[in-house]
């Protein structure tokens, strides 16, 4: 029995023991917390059905007929926009004929073969620019979530967009779509579905061809976000900044020249065979001069407003900074502030140089200004920092070229000539039309040698950033220090 009992209780302490086991506290070594986190960006598309129209008229049936018997059968388009937003959105039109945005026709129905156009005669008094209207209509659709009192078709100086209106001859809100500030308020998927509608005058005496017309439509997000810029590459634009592409249909090595809204200055560009569009001349933009700075802004430069600030006048943004306007290139030595200060110098930036290529001139072209590091950066890279340059001093919609060995955008243009010649057409000095500008840092060296550029792309050296070095018959992505005063050429952003 004794013996019995003794295992009973040991049976009982092990179970005891099992419970115990359960309820003590567990190390955190012994756990798994799973973590779910899903981002849903915003997202708004547009999409458009049965935007291609063909449409035959008898004209005999219009002798003598008045602004309200237009045609109204020649064209009937769905536009779907949804946007998983509270901002919602807007949608912008414009006049597209033959590819074109502005010019004497870009609003006109033109005929294919006698290049004739349709008489204009618009259903607004006065109308001169458009030969024939779009109408917009809203249209129910239960598969969006859609609460029609949000949608308002827009209204300019000529009418509604919801009655017969002349095609826009630039870019117009048509329609605006977002929650309104009532109780409708939490709509989060705003979706729209529009009909347009297009008519045209067509008279008795209308020559017979096929009349073709387009209207671009744009989506724009948030509604009340500015209107959409009409894209341009060098061929169309008359300033640097209006310049928003670089069209791959612009013939290579083809000159343009374009104006910088900051100070007037004329520049030589073209699109190259890296199919980049480049400056084919040394930037100079003085910050020094009072009616420039006056004009430098964050909608005209690649920097932003604070950076801008900082450049034309100092400040403590950026610890160690010397309150100082820009001024010429303090170079030399570590200790000094040429790293942490914009300098340039523009004393020679008129002197002509030896110079081959497409924006030469006597084989001769300017030498421009010098800018340090941290001025060409529009003050945003002013240390000894390993860091890539992303604001500099180029105009809007213009950078400082990538520049490593290998992959940077110098290199790669490089690449693409041949000769290492600068007198031969198929080398890069020639191409890029490099003056041998040399650099600056107490004073100018190696003008009319050698030419030095910066690049975007810092050095591993802590000093350093890389950039273009060329010689009549030498190139290399080199490195300069960036406290010197170096030239920049610039290349449009996209």
């Amino acid at each position: 029995m004794h013996e019995t009992k003794l295992i009973t209780l040991l049976l009982t302490i092990t179970l005891l023991s099992g419970i115990t086991l359960i309820s003590s506290k567990v190390s955190a070594d012994t756990e798994v917390i799973d973590q779910v986190r899903l981002t849903v960006p915003i997202a708004c598309t547009m999409t458009g059905e049965n935007t291609s129209h063909t449409a035959t008229l008898d004209p005999g049936i219009y002798s003598g007929e008045t602004g309200s018997e237009y045609e109204n059968g020649i064209g009937k388009t769905t536009l779907t926009a949804i946007c998983n937003d509270d901002n919602g959105f807007s949608i912008y039109a414009i006049g597209y004929t033959n590819n074109q945005y502005e010019g004497e026709n870009h609003t006109k129905l033109i005929g294919q073969s006698t290049s004739s156009t349709i008489a204009t005669k618009a259903y607004a008094s006065g109308d001169t620019t458009s030969n024939w209207s779009m109408k917009l209509t809203k249209v129910t659709d239960s598969t969006i979530s859609y609460n029609p009192q949000n949608l308002t078709i827009q209204s300019d100086t000529e009418g509604t967009f919801s009655n017969w209106h002349s095609i826009p001859d630039a870019y117009t809100k048509v329609a605006e779509y977002h929650a309104n500030t009532g109780s409708s308020t939490t709509d989060t998927t705003l979706g729209v579905k529009l009909e347009t509608t297009y008519a045209a005058y067509i008279s008795s005496s209308q020559p017979a061809d096929t009349y073709v017309g387009q209207v671009k439509y744009t989506m724009v997000h948030p509604y009340d976000a500015d209107e959409p810029v009409i894209p341009r590459s060098l061929d169309t634009a008359t300033t640097m900044q209006e310049v928003t592409f670089c069209s791959q249909e612009l013939p290579e090595g083809q000159v343009y020249t374009l104006t910088d809204a900051r100070d007037s200055n004329v520049y030589h560009v073209a699109r190259l065979r890296d199919g980049n569009c480049w400056m084919l001349d040394n930037l100079a933009l003085d910050p020094t001069d009072s009616s420039t700075a006056a004009n430098m802004n964050e909608s005209n430069t690649n920097a932003s407003a604070a950076a801008i600030d900082n450049l034309l006048h100092g400040g403590s943004a950026i610890t160690g900074w010397s309150s100082v306007a820009v001024s010429d290139i303090d170079g030399g030595s570590f200790i000094t502030d040429g790293y942490i200060a914009p300098r340039i110098n523009n004393a020679s930036k008129d002197t002509l140089v030896t110079s081959y290529g497409l924006a030469s001139t006597s084989n001769k072209a300017k030498v421009g200004i010098y800018y340090n590091l941290c001025a060409a950066s529009a003050s945003t890279r002013c240390s000894t920092d390993s860091i890539d340059v992303t604001q500099d001093i180029c105009p809007a919609n213009w950078r400082i070229p990538t520049g490593d060995k290998t992959t940077g955008e110098y290199a790669v243009l490089a690449e693409k000539y041949s000769s290492k010649d600068a007198t031969s057409s198929d080398s890069l000095q020639y191409n890029l039309s490099t003056p041998l500008s040399g650099y600056y840092t107490s004073a100018a060296y190696g003008q009319g040698n050698y030419g030095a550029w910066w690049s975007s792309t810092h050095y591993a050296s802590f000093d350093s950033q890389y950039g273009l070095y060329v010689m009549p018959a030498y190139i290399e992505a080199d490195r300069g220090t960036k406290y010197e005063g170096r030239t920049l050429r610039c290349l449009v952003a996209n």
